[in-house]
């Protein structure tokens, strides 16, 4: 379903080329939970906008359904970006509009008709568990419940794929299962495919059927999650893995 093939990315600052992203090349298989792990700095946020081109690669190969999206215009994205859905480590809602209008904005920018959106923004509520909230406004949710409603509207375009960038790195543990369960209810129920990108290994063990680790724009590791956990092969695995490791 996702396929990167050699992708490098380098950005130009002033007089200094950033290598980023390094001959990535990994395949994220339709219907899994695929998470990508490793510390700040290490290229994972760049690697996941590359997948809907957000961020366009310096050189390589970006497949998505099986069709190369590199060199499609901005116009012809804009079709293959509909089928995938996003999520943020700080929710990025729309603070003067309600939960029941942040869930239904996308719907409004492709003209569907009132009622259609009121049934689709309805039914997105209860998956969430967010239909008591639906008039509220983001000032007054908790983070775990801005992030039940970010979940909401990446969905509600009904994609196929769903990006999560650091999406419970803002939140308190318990909170962060929670969310946890529900993209985990979400996969299963939906059959999305999600690709979750984190510096929590715990997250990463609770959810992903397999998981990738970069380390300064290249894969260093990649396997089933279970296997990775119990016979880390790389250096950087390994202490990512040490419990006694701060996290930034």
């Amino acid at each position: 379903m996702i396929r990167l093939e050699k992708v490098n990315k380098i950005f130009q600052k002033k007089d200094k080329k950033v290598h980023a992203l390094r001959g990535i090349t990994l395949h994220v298989v339709k219907g899994e939970i695929f998470g990508i792990i490793g510390y700040s700095g290490s290229g994972k946020s760049t690697l996941v906008r590359t997948i809907n081109l957000l961020e366009r690669p310096t050189s390589g190969e970006v497949y998505l359904f099986d069709e190369n999206i590199v060199h499609l215009s901005e116009k012809e994205l804009i079709a293959y970006r509909r089928k995938i859905g996003m999520i943020f480590q700080h929710f990025n809602l729309l603070s003067s509009a309600t939960v029941f209008h942040n869930i239904a904005f996308p719907l409004q920018l492709t003209n569907m008709p009132a009622d259609q959106i009121n049934d689709k923004v309805n039914k997105l509520l209860a998956l969430v568990d967010l239909s008591k909230k639906k008039d509220d406004y983001p000032a007054s949710l908790s983070g775990g419940q801005k992030q039940r409603v970010a979940i909401a509207r990446a969905l509600a375009s009904d994609p196929q794929i769903l990006l999560c960038d650091e999406a419970t790195s803002a939140l308190d543990p318990q909170t962060t299962r929670a969310i946890l369960s529900l993209l985990k209810r979400i996969n299963e129920q939906l059959g999305i495919t999600i690709v979750l990108i984190t510096h929590q290994m715990e997250v990463v063990r609770s959810i992903c059927h397999r998981v990738a680790v970069i380390s300064d724009g290249e894969i260093v590791e990649i396997g089933q999650t279970g296997e990775l956990f119990d016979h880390p092969k790389s250096a950087v695995t390994k202490e990512l893995l040490n419990p006694s490791l701060i996290l930034d």
